[in-house]
């Protein structure tokens, strides 16, 4: 039965998830644009879902030591009242036998004739008529001095029991304080100092968690844009691949007919066809890279990775980009890195401040806290020093391939044009030398074939290049971005 219950659940689950993740895609246009595809993503992100129950986590979290810290001031107020209470009850019930001892009654008592005597009568000054009640009057009086004794001894095991579950209680908090702060030898603080840390602890890690549902949003859309510029890049080169191969399979056709006609050697037809192929070799290859970067894209969109997409052009990133020292102080800011660090730092401080008003500084506890305080501003330091590099670093990729994109531009046309040139000397059947087979050293294959397809295949080199150079523009923007903690989606 059991079994049964937890396949139908599973299957649930299952039906639950593929359904939601279908409807999203429903939405998807012919051609996907960024946007499209990151909203998608963002809707769709597991890893956002993690971070959004890692915050509830988190307030839960801090709810509870809140409620716990309450709890502990609570039943450390209501012990010290029924301490003083007790007190008061010792002192009254001592005051009392102390009176009868001497003769004084402690309160008033009724006599079977309807008499009372009042409290504070002198029992050794009694009338005749009364004396022979003395003695049953102080028996009862004791007796009840004995039960008020015993009550209050119940009630001194009840705070003695009470005081045991309160040092118990403070005792899992200060282990829970312990372990989190990596602290060996902390003794219980006390009930002020546990309540102080429990609630700060608790407060810097939900105020770290609540501020990493941004920063782990913008993640995941840089994310899903890389993705999707490493297909759009992959497709731009899968063109360029079967523009190559076109350009190939014409050259083929054209050293064939001219073999056939006698106009050509043999030679020239199988370097031609030789060169062919291995465009459609570059092409199948670049077909499969294609259909990967696809793939990996619809697995962080998080879409059916069946489904037929096709993707939107993408301009180059004009967006305008914040100047070093502006990023360093955003980044400063904004990263989650320094926010954890610095909360760890909130957190060994106060620790300290607490430890040094109950231990001196030549305990371990004292030297202990002392130590960790030390560390945790090691580690922001370190932070810093880590945040400011890898910010100085995605700056100035991003300004070297800004200055690749610039002079990149008219590559691919002065390319063409030495091909067209290289063709037309082929045709004609005469050669001068030039600048791209010196550099190869064919200086002496100028005119034929070999010209040619060296020219071919520097055409599709630049064209390749001037994508790559584009493609890491607008990724070394993205990641100067995510480095200064700058939230664009």
């Amino acid at each position: 039965m059991n079994k049964k219950l937890i396949s139908i659940l599973i299957s649930i689950m299952l039906l639950f998830t593929m359904t939601s993740v279908s409807a999203d895609t429903l939405d998807i246009n012919e051609k996907l644009t960024l946007k499209e595809a990151i909203d998608i993503g963002l809707k769709n992100s597991i890893d956002l879902k993690k971070v959004e129950n890692e915050i509830d986590l988190n307030e839960l979290k801090k709810e509870r030591s809140e409620y716990k810290s309450d709890k502990l001031e609570d039943a450390k107020d209501k012990l010290n009242e029924n301490k003083r209470k007790l007190n008061r009850k010792e002192d009254q019930l001592k005051a009392a036998k102390s009176a009868i001892d001497n003769g004084i009654l402690p309160k008033k008592v009724p006599l079977p004739d309807g008499t009372v005597l009042p409290k504070g009568t002198n029992l050794n000054n009694l009338p005749p008529s009364l004396e022979p009640y003395k003695d049953t009057i102080v028996t009862n009086v004791e007796s009840g001095l004995s039960d008020k004794e015993r009550r209050l001894k119940e009630k001194k095991q009840e705070l003695y029991s009470g005081e045991l579950t309160f040092i118990d209680a403070l005792d899992q908090a200060g282990d829970t304080l312990s372990e989190k702060l990596d602290y060996n030898s902390l003794d219980n603080f006390n009930v002020d100092s546990t309540s102080d840390l429990l609630s700060t602890m608790s407060n810097v890690s939900y105020e770290v968690a609540k501020a990493s549902k941004s920063i782990y949003r913008n993640k995941i859309a840089l994310l899903i844009e890389k993705s999707y510029y490493d297909a759009l890049k992959a497709k731009k080169i899968l063109e360029v691949k079967k523009k190559a191969m076109k350009r190939g399979k014409k050259q083929f056709d054209f050293a064939k007919e001219s073999y056939k006609d006698g106009m050509k050697a043999k030679d020239d037809m199988l370097l031609a066809k030789v060169y062919y192929k291995s465009t459609i070799i570059e092409y199948d290859k670049a077909m499969s890279e294609y259909k990967n970067a696809l793939l990996k894209l619809k697995k962080n969109m998080n879409i059916d990775l069946d489904k037929d997409i096709k993707l939107a052009e993408v301009s180059i990133n004009d967006r305008d980009v914040a100047d070093l020292d502006t990023g360093l102080e955003k980044g400063l800011n904004n990263r989650l890195e320094i926010k954890k660090s610095l909360g760890e730092v909130a957190v060994y401080n106060l620790n300290l401040k607490k430890t040094k008003k109950k231990y001196p500084d030549i305990t371990f506890q004292y030297r202990e806290a002392k130590l960790l305080e030390k560390k945790a501003k090691i580690n922001y330091e370190k932070t810093l020093v880590d945040v400011k590099s890898s910010i100085r670093k995605s700056y100035e990729t991003y300004l070297s391939t800004k200055s690749m994109l610039k002079n990149a531009k008219g590559m691919v046309e002065s390319t063409k044009e030495s091909l067209e040139i290289a063709e037309y000397k082929y045709k004609e059947g005469f050669g001068t030398e030039n600048s791209l087979l010196k550099s190869m050293d064919l200086e002496s294959s100028s005119g034929t074939i070999v010209e040619v397809l060296a020219c071919e295949e520097k055409l599709a080199e630049v064209e390749e290049k001037v994508i790559e150079i584009t493609h890491g523009y607008n990724l070394a923007k993205m990641n100067y971005y995510n480095n200064i903690g700058e939230s664009i989606y």
